[in-house]
């Protein structure tokens, strides 16, 4: 049944009752969870010869063709207590062990706290929930 807001159906309103108020959202509270939503991508990649660390993208939802197989990523949601560590199946072993230590370094170079921040290492194919959700396209 669609109905829009205030034109309700009184058996709808029977069951559900009437709609609550809500109470306007702070700029505090606003700020907080644009910090807690908040993710950038990071590429780790032995592509040119050495391991380095690059931004692919600091903008969420992020595309999933971002993540290639051949690479780990980082994504840092550092802000809101978590830092994953994607490690693709066609990433070589050197560069799925230096990743996890990148994040480690990572959480130190961008000063979040160590105790209350969180590494999750997600292999391909085996993403969470949570972190699919900074995807956009993710099925």
């Amino acid at each position: 049944m669609d109905s829009n807001e205030g034109e309700e159906p009184e058996e709808m309103l029977k069951v559900l009752g009437q709609m609550p108020a809500l109470a306007e959202s702070t700029s505090e509270e606003d700020s907080q969870a644009d910090a807690s939503n908040s993710a950038s991508l990071y590429k780790v990649s032995d592509a040119t010869g050495s391991l380095t660390k690059t931004k692919v993208s600091e903008k969420c939802p992020f595309a999933k063709e971002l993540l290639v197989r051949d690479d780990c990523f980082i994504l840092d949601n550092g802000a809101n207590g978590k830092v994953f560590v994607w490690k693709g199946k066609g990433a070589n072993a050197a560069v799925k062990t230096e990743a996890l230590q990148m994040a480690d370094n990572f959480i130190e170079e961008m000063k979040y706290p160590r105790m209350k921040t969180q590494v999750e290492i997600l292999p391909q194919g085996k993403e969470t929930i949570i972190f699919k959700q900074f995807f956009k396209n993710w099925n």
